[in-house]
């Protein structure tokens, strides 16, 4: 191999090298984002489905008030600070008490928007409708509707950039006699992006 060769095949293979670096060292966005799982995209940019998120939250007691259900929320980030969504209810409860067991189902309906104030600090409300027992120990037991006007605010930490968990207070402004839940409720669960 001449001199001239040489100095052409080193040159050719620095080139080629050089490419090659360049290429592993400027990523794309979406090369970034599949990396880090940081989508650092405005929500003008993101796709309809993007923009979803599924969350809620969900109960599990046992004893002489047992009670297990949940509460799924699909939400839709308008803006980068505004999430708004409906959701249903459902809870099984059953008493034991010395009559006998009384089981209940608690089922329904919310509409709620979310505001974020802070980083990771947000302002909730939400009017949930819930069909409820409304008297214990008769047979049939009856049951009737009734209306919630939740008001409160929470904390959320994403865990990435499509899950995360928060914990929520809340409390009910019509102050229904009716309703099942304590009042003020504090809420915790978890909030998938797709």
């Amino acid at each position: 191999m001449t001199r001239s060769h040489l100095l052409l095949a080193t040159l050719l293979s620095t080139v080629l090298t050089t490419s090659a670096q360049s290429d592993w060292w400027f990523d794309s966005e979406q090369r970034e984002r599949d990396i880090t799982g940081v989508d650092k995209r405005p929500m003008s940019e993101k796709s309809f489905q993007e923009r979803l998120t599924l969350g809620g939250s969900a109960a599990f007691q046992l004893g002489t008030n047992t009670l297990i259900g949940g509460a799924p929320q699909l939400g839709y980030r308008i803006n980068e600070n505004l999430l708004a969504g409906a959701g249903v209810t459902y809870y099984f409860q059953r008493f034991k008490g010395m009559w006998g067991n009384q089981d209940n189902r608690i089922y329904g309906g919310n509409v709620f928007a979310r505001h974020r104030l802070f980083t990771r600090v947000f302002a909730h409300v939400e009017f949930e409708q819930v069909k409820v027992p409304s008297v214990w120990l008769v047979e049939p037991p009856r049951s009737e509707w009734t209306n919630m006007m939740w008001v409160g605010g929470g904390y959320y930490q994403g865990l990435s950039d499509r899950l995360g968990a928060g914990v929520t207070i809340l409390y009910d402004v019509t102050e229904n006699p009716l309703n099942p839940y304590d009042n003020p409720t504090v809420r915790g669960g978890i909030a998938l992006g797709f």
